[in-house]
């Protein structure tokens, strides 16, 4: 029966051509709220990744400057089993290289270590260093070129003025995010701290939690993070007030609930597009009962009650969304190569903080915006189905002879 009325519905070419115009439509909508949601989870979850990846999952300080990574701050970690740590002292300068200069944050790092919290492999010598690949094309320099820093230290005689070191590029590091890229340098902790007079001090260290290797960040992010807090609230009482122990988003903290509270807005703004293009399959339904009054008429006089032609309209609607969520998908993938790989969608750094935009979608996040479209596709539809359902067959008799 459903495919009979079906092929009433298209025996012109105009009735088909409007019924895939109404599909695309509802597809595109549909494609376009998965986007942007994607668009504000890939940016968060590409963030995250990078603060991760420069810092590991936890670092903290003392609050009086200076300290010796020793008793009290070790004892710490191995009460609460952590072996993945490094120590580092992180200090201003300034970069001068030609007559271009830049302040930097360098980096005084034990590369073995610092490696196996933070994944970035960083092999310095003494009088090296490694810059972030967007401070080194500021500068214009590439491996094996020469630059001066500017320490805010001077020697005994000239306290006052800074101290100028000269070192050689090693290498190049990218974290994926735009202002680490552009202000970090890393050199070797021992050379930093015989620069700064410190001796053995440090000023921050970084850890990962006792279960990093048992999640992973970039499937689970919910579950990390939620790790992630439960060992920096052990990390707090242990170490007491006398450090400040944060996690690796910290940094970027507003700017991550900013773009929470922006995306569920975004959300419910954009489900205007998806009324908008519902009311096109109200208009197509209502211009296929016109057209086709006869026709629909014929199969009422025949003994098909108004209950099972309402089902076959809805099993049509029906039929539509489902169409309509596979193709979304569809174009939804197609957005994210585009975002990927053509310049135009390339962002200024410096502004949004990463150089291109991911979409990342969970199961829910599909499931909750295919959900929401049935929703309003009901709805709306149902409201056209009671106008047509209210029209008795004496009206499609007059029609018929009219």
């Amino acid at each position: 029966m459903f495919k009979d009325f079906f092929s009433v519905l298209f025996l012109e070419r105009s009735s088909y051509r409007f019924a895939v115009g109404v599909l695309l439509g509802f597809a595109f909508s549909i494609a376009v709220i998965l986007s942007t949601v994607g668009i504000m989870d890939g940016f968060v979850k590409t963030l995250k990744l990078g603060l991760k990846a420069s810092t590991g999952d936890i670092y903290f300080y003392s609050r009086d400057g200076f300290f010796e990574f020793k008793g009290e701050s070790l004892d710490a970690l191995e009460t609460l089993n952590i072996d993945e740590y490094t120590k580092f002292v992180q200090s201003e300068g300034f970069v001068l290289v030609n007559e271009v200069s830049k302040g930097v944050l360098v980096k005084g790092i034990e590369p073995e270590t610092f490696s196996r919290v933070t994944g970035i492999s960083s092999k310095l010598s003494k009088g090296e260093v490694r810059l972030g690949i967007e401070l080194a094309k500021f500068l214009k320099v590439s491996v094996g070129d020469q630059l001066t820093v500017a320490f805010g230290k001077g020697n005994k005689d000239l306290n006052g003025l800074p101290l100028l070191q000269r070192f050689t590029v090693s290498g190049l590091v990218d974290h994926g995010i735009y202002p680490k890229n552009m202000r970090l340098m890393y050199m070797d902790l021992a050379e930093l701290q015989s620069i700064l007079g410190i001796e053995n001090e440090v000023n921050m260290v970084s850890l990962n939690i006792p279960s990093a290797r048992k999640y992973d960040f970039s499937k689970d992010p919910d579950l990390y993070t939620t790790k992630v807090e439960e060992t920096i609230h052990q990390l707090r009482e242990s170490l007491g007030y006398k450090y400040s122990v944060q996690a690796f988003w910290n940094e970027f903290s507003t700017l991550l609930s900013a773009v929470k509270h922006e995306k569920f807005m975004i959300g419910m703004i954009l489900q205007l597009i998806v009324v908008i293009s519902i009311f096109n399959i109200v208009a197509f339904i209502i211009f296929v009962n016109e057209k086709r009054s006869r026709e629909l008429f014929l199969f009422k006089a025949l003994g098909l009650s108004q209950s099972k032609m309402s089902s076959a309209w809805y099993k049509f609607v029906f039929l539509l969304w489902i169409s309509s969520c596979l193709i979304s998908i569809g174009l939804v993938y197609l957005f994210g190569i585009g975002l990927e790989h053509l310049s135009i969608f390339q962002l200024p750094g410096d502004v949004y903080k990463l150089g291109t935009l991911k979409i990342s979608l969970e199961l829910t996040d599909y499931l909750l915006v295919f959900a929401s479209a049935l929703v309003w596709l009901l709805m709306l539809s149902w409201f056209s189905m009671r106008r047509l359902r209210l029209k008795s067959v004496l009206y499609g008799l007059r029609k018929e002879f009219a």
